[in-house]
């Protein structure tokens, strides 16, 4: 599954820790690829509590004033609640829209 994703592990990354099975499982969700049920249930767990670290992120980021990255969380956090890259066209975010019919419609 890692050798799929757009962003390579680093060098000598352990797939037995669990930051590097969340950090592939969130790519997997970005890309919308197809996961087998263990995995679609890890990724779910993942993607609830990612969701919940961004929420918590946002809130003290932004209560300190720091524009910047306030933006990058929430940018982040409609990445994981969307299933997709910042860079994805926007019409991907519809039902039912693959690469395939945005490419059409362009």
């Amino acid at each position: 599954l890692s050798a799929h994703l757009p962003q390579k592990l680093a060098e000598g990354a352990k797939f037995s820790d669990p930051h590097t099975k969340a950090l592939i499982l969130l790519q997997a969700h970005f890309s919308r690829q197809a996961l087998s049920l263990d995995l679609a249930s890890d990724r779910n767990v993942v993607l609830g509590s990612a969701l919940k670290l961004l929420q918590a992120l946002v809130d003290v980021i932004s209560s300190n004033g720091w524009l910047k990255p306030a933006l990058v969380a929430m940018e982040s956090s409609q990445m994981v609640v969307q299933g997709l890259w910042d860079r994805d066209h926007p019409l991907m975010q519809l039902p039912h829209f693959t690469k395939a019919i945005v490419d059409r419609c362009r």
